[in-house]
């Protein structure tokens, strides 16, 4: 781990943040004292942007509340996009992979989420889907059937299952996909509640790279925030990891550096330290 006080921010010339669990929490809000440091940021020109699961639809607010004007690393890597909808570049999972999901979900009676671009897909909200989307406000549509968006499905981004209760179910179909899918897309579990399916080699770490290589900026010039699995690629290969508190094992053995939970507003008191200097 590195020692803070060896740390000089202008070492890096792009700063990215996972947003759940790490800038906010289960309520899904943004303290007032991160969003003062993150525009204190841009004041002192430190460029920023977010990398999350999601898609625009389930971020535009936060993206246009922070008036952040770099693109934004959408559905885990898979997706650059602007706050304005402009697409820089996109990654879908082959047909066949999304279909072998869809049945494979039909026939495990698992509750399947389908990201297509700026859409979100699901059969029918119930009890077990709502705590992980009762907050999306735009873009979720409930179809009945697969087969009501069947040509759509070549453009799929990502597919998961949620499972708001049993762990252990997400293992065991992870497990599944695993063995089903054969090498064919990766399997993420990038939650306690989500297990993804999602292009091959497709991680935030890509999607970084992207942006980095668009902007001049090598992934040593890069500052990460994080607190999961799906952040451990990412707080590895960049300059500065940093995982909060609240983080799991691994995106902690990842990271360079571990502050504060989020509830704690972790990252802002660090930032703020580092601008303070």
């Amino acid at each position: 781990m590195k020692n803070i006080k060896d740390i000089s921010i202008n070492k890096y010339k792009l700063i990215v943040s996972d947003i759940d669990g790490t800038l906010v929490g289960k309520d899904h809000v943004l303290s007032t004292f991160t969003k003062k440091t993150l525009f204190r940021l841009r004041e002192e020109r430190f460029p920023f942007t977010l990398a999350t699961g999601r898609n625009l639809p389930g971020i535009s607010s936060l993206a246009d509340e922070l008036e952040i004007n770099l693109p934004l690393i959408l559905i885990n890597g898979g997706m650059l996009q602007t706050r304005q909808e402009k697409m820089v570049s996109v990654t879908t999972l082959p047909l066949d992979v999304t279909q072998d999901v869809i049945n494979l979900c039909e026939a495990q009676e698992k509750d399947l989420v389908i990201y297509i671009s700026n859409g979100i897909y699901i059969k029918a909200m119930n009890e077990n889907i709502h705590p992980v989307y009762n907050n999306v406000e735009l873009g979720l549509f409930e179809i009945s059937d697969w087969d009501t968006i069947k040509g759509e499905l070549g453009g799929a981004n990502k597919c998961l299952v949620v499972d708001s209760f049993v762990r252990e179910n997400l293992i065991e179909i992870g497990n599944i996909f695993e063995r089903e899918l054969n090498g064919r897309a990766d399997v993420l579990h990038t939650s306690s509640s989500l297990v993804e399916v999602m292009p091959k080699g497709v991680t935030k770490v890509s999607g970084i790279s992207k942006l980095a290589a668009s902007l001049d900026i090598a992934l040593d010039e890069i500052m990460a925030f994080g607190d999961f699995n799906n952040d451990v690629e990412m707080l590895s290969a960049v300059g500065l990891g940093v995982a909060v508190e609240n983080a799991s094992s691994a995106a902690k053995a990842a990271a360079d550096l571990v502050v504060g939970s989020v509830w704690e507003n972790g990252p802002a008191v660090f930032l703020n330290e580092l601008l303070d200097r």
